[in-house]
């Protein structure tokens, strides 16, 4: 189980959330809790015992093939460390050991951006979709990310190299 207060704190000492949304992840991890999966799937990563980044992800509704990120929070201390990038493959690999091939989105804002580290989406492969300067206020735009991602072939373990 997680704790609640835990989670929360994390993503309230971001200072990027606003109560509506702390109040959506809430209900999400309340969600999750009751039955991990559907439709939530909640990953973390700590060092030690210290809740260093979590993020939220579900299947869009009426798709077969498409997750979005519905929140992912790092600890300040951790951002421009592994941690980011760690979630991320994490979130790739839940994916991908769901779905052979499919679509992981992320919806964020110019802070919420620098809250996991500005520009760590672009450098891990995701594509900007969308963009709307000065959406949520002058200076913080909306940005959608998307990137498709797939399985490869099974390797034959016991395959050896053709010699020439």
């Amino acid at each position: 189980m997680i704790d609640m207060d835990e989670f929360g704190g994390l993503a309230r000492e971001t200072e990027v959330y606003k109560d509506i949304e702390l109040e959506i992840l809430k209900e999400a991890l309340s969600a999750w809790q009751q039955k991990p999966g559907d439709p939530y799937s909640v990953l973390e990563l700590r060092d030690g015992k210290v809740l260093a980044g979590f993020a939220v992800m579900c299947r869009e509704a009426g798709t077969d093939s498409s997750f979005d990120v519905r929140a992912m929070c790092i600890a300040p201390s951790y951002i421009g460390t592994g941690v980011p990038t760690s979630i991320i493959a994490m979130l790739e690999d839940e994916v991908l050991s769901m779905e052979s091939s499919a679509i992981l989105r992320f919806e964020t804002s110019t802070r919420k951006e620098a809250s996991i580290g500005t520009g760590i989406l672009s450098r891990q492969g995701y594509a900007l979709i969308g963009h709307i300067p000065d959406f949520y206020s002058p200076g913080d735009d909306y940005f959608m990310y998307a990137r498709h991602l797939h399985r490869g072939p099974e390797k034959d373990e016991g395959a050896q190299k053709a010699e020439p």
